[in-house]
């Protein structure tokens, strides 16, 4: 690329660069932000609410909890549930923060290592990642440790390389790991690696300096290990179960191992994985002379990994957890298959005439187009779908292998929803229940794909039920956007809601056999008919009952 980039006039070079940065960060910013607001809480998302309504910041800091949460986010959800009320882009502002900034931070630190074109094509492929958008998104502190992870490494070797700004670089190690490792406990061997790297660098040191050496590496090493000892230990003393019960569960297998490289690369399409593992390849040699923190990166994969084959995680058998316990790798491997890229359009532009420019040019993008072409960030940026941190999206970029995608589909599913299609997209606004916070029994993505139409959860607290999992009382601690009380008629019609649409109990299959669904809230039928009436439409799958004064005149009255 450097014979393509010579080419180019100076006061042109000066501006491409920033201009390139900004578009790739222009991109992922949309991708991020699209219906960012509407996006219903789901799933995991759920863990640290459902703490938050059950314990105070004095018990959550001894305890990792039965369902997977982050310590400190649920400490600070609490706080905020008092100050200003909890809501659903409350809950996920510091992950956004912190993807805006990944866009914007990794570019612009190896743009002076690896060169701004390998920069440039690196922050478009960050840009349209389609797990950095999802973990962007979701209340979640994946985003977070991403970002404090690399930080932690680039500060150890800014730390390790001179004494100049060393007191920062340390204080920016110690606080990140420790953060880090409090937020996710699973990051700790990628955080604690540079140490393990430089332990392991003092036997090339000449011996009269080793003692100097091994000194500043303690300097480091000790207050950071102290600080995550102050943080991690009393819940793995107070309540080791909560870890105990976790582990020695489930391993990766060989499906998981090939898997987790199409979650990374995000695709579904074996031939894209193959042309950007191939300019990886091509690329990694340069990548790992001119970038230290490959090497620490390296490590820090190795270990974490070897700690999960170890420790053996519940669910770490799915592609989706063991790709997201690895997911630092993800921006070192697009790194590299920049650079392959770039190296790639170097070889292209020589002799550099306008032909060979041309290519050189398509083969820098080729991986960012091999990528983009049936991305699986696609049904993401329909309108509506507000859905998106469901599961079925991002268990495996593969539909032949998402194992939601068949149980999703088996969910009874009424004609009531594709007769909504005929109506402007996002013109009606539906209240399903009963909600499930685990997407496998919410099938609201399906609903909106065929309706056009906006679909948010209803709740059934203080309707005919007490509390139920996956929502949340009507109180000022809580305002969520995205879901409606039902009970609430003035939140109904402060939502615009159109329709409330009761799915009936059905059977589902699963692992070969029979479990009934919504047994549980079965007797809400009867409180909805008698709060909203006769319904609109009602079929054996659902009852809809149409909000407006004219129910009876609506054009799906007929049953």
């Amino acid at each position: 690329m450097r014979v393509l980039w010579s080419r180019i006039s100076h006061p042109c070079r000066a501006a491409l660069w920033p201009a390139a940065l900004g578009a790739a960060v222009l991109i992922g910013t949309y991708l991020r932000l699209d219906q960012f607001l509407s996006q219903v809480l789901i799933d995991d998302e759920w863990h640290a609410v459902h703490q938050v309504l059950q314990r105070t910041p004095a018990a959550m800091f001894v305890d990792f909890g039965w369902a997977d949460y982050s310590i400190p986010l649920g400490i600070l959800d609490w706080y905020e549930a008092r100050w200003f009320g909890l809501s659903e882009t409350v809950l996920r502002a510091p992950m956004l923060v912190c993807g805006l900034a990944t866009l914007v931070v990794l570019p612009l630190y190896v743009a002076p290592r690896v060169g701004r074109a390998t920069a440039a094509v690196f922050a478009l492929l960050l840009a349209i990642s389609p797990l950095l958008v999802i973990y962007s998104r979701m209340a979640r502190p994946y985003a977070i440790t991403l970002l404090l992870g690399w930080t932690a490494h680039g500060a150890f070797v800014r730390y390790q390389a001179s004494s100049h700004g060393q007191v920062r670089a340390g204080m920016a190690y110690a606080s990140a790991t420790s953060l880090a490792v409090w937020l996710h406990p699973i990051v700790g061997p990628f955080v604690l690696a540079p140490l393990v790297w430089g332990a392991s660098q003092l036997r090339h040191v000449a011996r009269d300096e080793r003692r100097q050496r091994l000194l500043r590496l303690l300097w480091i090493a000790l207050p950071t290990c102290l600080a995550i000892a102050a943080l991690v230990l009393p819940p793995v003393f107070m309540h080791p179960e909560s870890l105990l019960g976790k582990s020695g569960v489930d391993a990766p297998n060989a499906g998981t191992l090939v898997g987790v490289w199409y979650a990374w690369l995000g695709t579904g399409s074996t031939g894209a994985l193959a042309i950007c593992l191939l300019l990886a390849g091509y690329g990694t040699a340069g990548l790992w002379r001119a970038l230290p923190e490959a090497r620490t990166g390296v490590l820090g994969i190795a270990l974490t990994l070897l700690g999960v084959m170890v420790t053996r995680p519940a669910w770490s058998f799915n592609t989706a957890t063991l790709a997201r316990y690895l997911l630092p790798f993800l921006p070192l491997l697009l790194l590299a298959v920049a650079a392959g890229a770039t190296r790639l359009a170097r070889r292209v532009a020589a002799p550099p005439t306008r032909a060979r420019r041309v290519l050189a040019a398509g083969a820098a993008l080729l991986p960012c187009a091999a990528l983009a072409f049936e991305s699986p960030l696609a049904p993401m940026l329909r309108y509506p779908s507000t859905q998106t941190n469901g599961l079925v999206f991002y268990m495996d970029f593969r539909p032949a292998k998402n194992l939601f995608l068949p149980y999703t589909e088996a969910i009874p599913l009424s004609p009531f929803w594709q007769s909504l299609a005929g109506e402007p997209a996002g013109s009606q606004r539906i209240a399903a229940a009963p909600f499930y916070f685990e997407s496998y029994n919410w099938d609201a993505a399906r609903w909106e794909r065929l309706s056009h139409q906006r679909v948010l959860p209803g709740y059934l607290t203080g309707l005919c039920v007490d509390q139920r999992g996956g929502e949340v009382p009507q109180s000022p601690l809580f305002d969520f956007r995205n879901a409606v009380h039902l009970a609430d008629e003035q939140a109904l019609a402060q939502r615009n809601i159109d329709y409330v649409v009761w799915q009936k109990p059905y059977v589902q299959t699963s692992k070969g056999k029979p479990e009934p669904i919504g047994d549980d809230t079965a007797r809400c039928e009867a409180a909805l008919r008698a709060k909203f009436g006769q319904p609109a439409f009602e079929d054996p799958y659902l009852i809809a009952f149409h909000l407006s004064r004219q129910a009876e005149s609506s054009p799906h009255a007929q049953r």
